[in-house]
């Protein structure tokens, strides 16, 4: 069982500049081996846990605390793996093709509250869409597979619904319970919507638009409000190069009244902390390198996020009140993804 204050996240390393940019189907970029380590809050107790021998990535820990999920491209394609926090019983939830051959990769997964329903992607090297299935990797199925391409999606806390986006509508967002209810669109009068996520009451969807400010709006599509103004931070970038890189959510708190985001003001990206209304924007962090992939403690107490200390990024904590973050790691490589 994990413990509160812990923190798992991955490490990645690669040859030369990394570099991304966009291709037809996808992205292409740097090969990158990725390691999942566990760390304490304090910096104690510093533990690799997985390292399939590729690109190890996006690691979660399970509701309960019991297991690690992750996603990894160790057979030349990208599953979604879960193994147990020592790092043993690794197990490949969508192996062996559950929803047909021309499904290439599985990836960007996302766990009910309850811990009983995985939600993921599957990609076809052209197109992407929303699966779901049970937490130990068995019954998949489509979610609404007459829908285009459709990701970028979340699990309401009780999981009987889902919220997803993606390019078949212009990525305006859509909602839909499950397992075969009609997709409702939640912002048909605002396109790029990414990233996004349900409230721990499961009465609201947090999420960011192209503009990179956060916005809300009701599950059933009403009271859309715009919480920001001139975040102008959308992506997490690892280099000049990584013309791609990758989506960087705001986080909401345990107890859902408040949401750290990072902010691009000021020329530089560091932390901030709203209320849920968008109400008592506060800077948490003054850094003068980028920071990304803030994430609250369990208690509510401090935040966890990634800084660039030279060339690459690495993991450090703050009090939610503010003060001098305190570094926990010093990799020649960078921690990326990271969760409580």
């Amino acid at each position: 069982m994990r413990s509160p204050h812990e923190i798992v996240f991955t490490v990645k390393t690669w040859e030369g500049n990394y570099y991304s940019k966009d291709i037809p189907g996808g992205v292409e970029s740097t090969p990158v081996v990725g390691t999942i380590y566990t760390i304490g809050a304090d910096g104690s107790n510093l533990r690799q846990v997985v390292q399939l021998g590729q690109n190890c990535d996006f690691p979660h820990f399970s509701p309960d605390g019991r297991w690690i999920y992750f996603q990894s491209n160790v057979t030349g394609r990208s599953h979604v793996y879960r193994c147990r926090l020592d790092g043993s019983e690794v197990a490949n939830l969508t192996a062996g093709d559950p929803l047909g051959s021309q499904w290439k990769d599985a990836y960007g997964f996302g766990l009910s509250q309850n811990g009983k329903v995985l939600v993921y992607t599957v990609h076809d090297g052209m197109v992407g869409h929303v699966a779901l299935a049970r937490a130990d990797g068995s019954d998949h199925y489509l979610l609404a597979p007459d829908l285009g391409y459709i990701y970028m999606s979340a699990l309401s806390p009780d999981g009987n619904r889902v919220v997803f986006s993606g390019p078949d509508a212009g990525y305006r967002l859509k909602i839909m319970g499950l397992p075969e209810g009609a997709p409702l669109a939640l912002t048909p009068d605002h396109p790029e919507s990414f990233v996004p996520q349900f409230t721990p009451d499961g009465r609201q969807i947090i999420f960011f638009r192209r503009d990179g400010d956060v916005y809300s709006v009701d599950v059933d599509g009403q009271h859309l409000r715009r919480l920001t103004t001139g975040n102008g931070y959308v992506r997490f970038k690892l280099s000049d190069q990584d013309r791609h890189g990758s989506s960087d959510a705001p986080d909401i708190s345990p107890d859902g009244r408040r949401i750290a985001m990072i902010a691009l003001r000021g020329g530089v990206a560091n932390v901030w902390v709203m209320n849920l209304d968008g109400t008592a924007q506060r800077q948490i962090t003054f850094r003068n390198s980028p920071c990304g992939r803030v994430q609250w403690s369990p208690d509510g107490n401090m935040l966890a996020f990634v800084s660039f200390e030279g060339p690459f990024p690495q993991l450090f904590v703050v009090d939610v009140d503010g003060g001098e973050p305190r570094r926990l790691t010093d990799f020649a490589g960078a921690v990326y993804f990271l969760d409580w």
